[in-house]
């Protein structure tokens, strides 16, 4: 539970530092785009006023009427105050009409000093004696076709036009931080709990599961109905679960396995032995034969014990690349003309047959002749298992390979046996798997014989597969390079 805390803490904590992130950047942004659009907006009402009023100025100029100016430049002052600090017109003679919005005597005779004549618009800003920052415009007027009439200039209050964009700039600010509050609140909660569904829920689920798998548990399975990565780890686990539970049920086989391989040569061992010992001791007159035919049955057991040994031992080395091979050149043909020789007795008396066939020319091949008379005596030994009464067993040799080339030579070994269901054919390779079907007896042996037989020819750098149908028989294939082991290594 602490580890699920923890988990939605983070999420939601990383989640809630991007989307604050996120909001003050797009707050800066706005306060940022508002204030230039509000200085723009000055700018401009600036533009608008000084042109309203000199226009209004002007027109009472030209018909001799300067008491209207100076109500323009009052009413200019009572409107505008505080943006506009001062105002003036100044005729083409120097009179000069005036108003500010201080009453102080001083301070009017700084800007008083400001209006003067020019003859071309112009603009400027400066800082007044009392701190305060002007922006300055000024405009001259001109009548009868050209002729100087005056200029009318305005000086407004920079500091106070700062402060009116600061206020509002920063009262947008405090309104954005109430959204972002109360969207950053309830993005938390909604983070929380879409966290704990979307990833703590499931999570949980996995490890509950687990810990019935280290249990010794593993029928479970999790119900997670997603198609994003979580469904897709759930669904691996799943995978994960089943190959475990089928390794634990081929582990549980195998340890049967060798129980019966160990127990029954060891028996057979172990009750011939007392029977030889009996017919020594009763020094009876057929005891010659007995003891040659338990000799026999011993020999048999301590070879099947010894094969066994070999197998594992063999397998253990090959996993920790440790075999060693005995790379020589050798002749195919021999090897299998002496397992057909080997098993004809065994066919013979389960009433099956047994052949080989070579076509074309093989050449001669580099490779551990014991290793690949092991492989292929493994391949029949399951050819003659699962080949009924009447059934045959046929070996046969390619000089070429039809799915890798013409630089490998191919070798089948068929029967036309029980076969093996196409779902289990990729997997018949696998250490401890045994082909399972209901109809079929269960076979006997460890399922180790086609795990070596595949690390002996990847280890030659071939390739084995098989091809079944089932009822109607199986074919191993593989195929083996023409070029020597060595020449492969390089």
């Amino acid at each position: 539970m602490n580890l699920s805390l923890s988990l939605r803490f983070k999420v939601t904590l990383a989640v809630s530092l991007l989307l604050a992130i996120v909001i003050f950047t797009i707050a800066y942004s706005v306060a940022v785009t508002q204030k230039n659009f509000l200085i723009r907006q000055i700018s401009d009402t600036r533009e608008r006023t000084l042109r309203s009023f000199s226009s209004m100025c002007n027109e009472a100029v030209k018909y001799g009427k300067e008491e209207q100016v100076e109500s323009a430049v009052n009413l200019l002052i009572s409107t505008y105050k505080p943006s506009v600090v001062y105002s003036g017109y100044i005729n083409a003679d120097g009179g000069i009409i005036y108003s500010s919005r201080y009453n102080d005597v001083n301070i009017d005779s700084e800007f008083k000093r400001r209006i003067k004549n020019f003859s071309k618009e112009r603009s400027e800003s400066y800082v007044s004696y009392g701190g305060e920052q002007i922006y300055e415009m000024g405009t001259p007027f001109f009548i009868n076709g050209g002729q100087y009439a005056g200029t009318f200039i305005i000086g407004f209050s920079q500091t106070a036009m700062n402060k009116h964009v600061a206020t509002i700039v920063e009262d947008m600010i405090m309104e954005i931080r109430k959204v972002s509050l109360i969207v950053m609140t309830s993005f938390i909660v909604l983070a929380f709990f879409l966290g704990y569904f979307m990833f703590v829920k499931p999570l949980n689920l996995l490890i509950k599961a687990s810990e019935q798998i280290t249990e010794g548990n593993f029928n479970v399975e999790i119900s997670v109905k997603r198609h994003d990565e979580i469904g897709k780890l759930a669904q691996t686990f799943n995978n994960m679960v089943k190959r475990i539970e089928n390794l634990d049920s081929m582990k549980d086989s195998f340890v049967s396995s060798v129980s019966h391989e160990l127990r029954s040569p060891l028996s057979a061992i172990d009750g011939y032995c007392d029977l030889l010992i009996g017919c020594v001791e009763s020094n009876y007159e057929n005891s010659k034969e007995q003891l040659e035919k338990g000799l026999q049955i011993m020999k048999q057991a301590t070879v099947r014990l010894t094969n066994f040994i070999n197998n594992i031992l063999d397998l253990a080395k090959m996993k920790a690349n440790k075999l060693e091979i005995k790379i020589a050149p050798a002749e195919i043909e021999p090897i299998i003309q002496e397992i057909v020789a080997l098993y004809q007795p065994m066919v013979l008396q389960q009433e099956k047959t047994i052949g080989y066939e070579i076509s074309g020319e093989i050449p001669e091949l580099e490779i551990d002749s014991e290793r690949i008379k092991q492989v292929i005596t493994n391949l029949v030994s399951n050819a003659v298992k699962f080949t009924k009464k009447g059934g045959s067993i046929k070996i046969k040799v390619l000089p070429s390979s039809p799915g890798y080339g013409t630089d490998y030579i191919e070798v089948w070994v068929q029967d036309d046996g029980t076969g093996i269901p196409k779902q289990q054919v990729d997997l018949i390779f696998e250490k401890f798997y045994q082909v399972q079907e209901s109809e079929f007896k269960r076979p006997k042996g460890t399922g180790l014989g086609l795990t070596i037989v595949f690390e002996m020819i990847k280890i030659h750098k071939g390739y084995i597969w098989a091809e079944s149908d089932l009822g109607k028989g199986t074919t191993f294939k593989f195929a083996l390079p023409k070029k020597s082991y060595n020449d492969s290594e390089k």
